[in-house]
């Protein structure tokens, strides 16, 4: 996956079109579509942009490693960041309570185990 396919995942991820996506990180409806079909590359500030806005991990949106070596996603949606944050409001026995259920979810659906 190449750096604008990266930019068009984490923009779907956030369910913005792209004049929204591109007005958070401060850049022209234009730009950002020559950014996702790889006609031009952001410049250093739309990747910090990118990053402070959407809580994206540099390393995967700058690499080009095989995308076979992780199948984890490196970048939260905000519908995760706020699930997250609920969770984290818990109790210490509710929050294993629900880890417990994910554990039996992700078992009846033969999900990989997540450690």
């Amino acid at each position: 996956m190449n750096l604008g396919e990266k930019v068009r995942t984490i923009r779907k991820s956030h369910e913005l079109n792209q004049k929204e996506f591109a007005l958070k990180i401060g850049v022209s409806q234009g730009t950002l579509s020559d950014i996702e079909r790889g006609v031009c590359l952001p410049s250093c500030e739309t990747i910090i942009a990118l990053k402070n806005t959407f809580q994206c991990d540099l390393n995967w949106l700058l690499s080009d490693y095989d995308e076979s070596f992780s199948q984890t996603p490196t970048y939260i949606s905000s519908e995760e960041l706020k699930l997250l944050t609920s969770i984290r409001a818990l109790p210490a026995q509710e929050k294993n309570e629900l880890y417990e259920i994910i554990e039996i979810k992700m078992r009846k659906n033969k999900y990989p185990k997540t450690d």
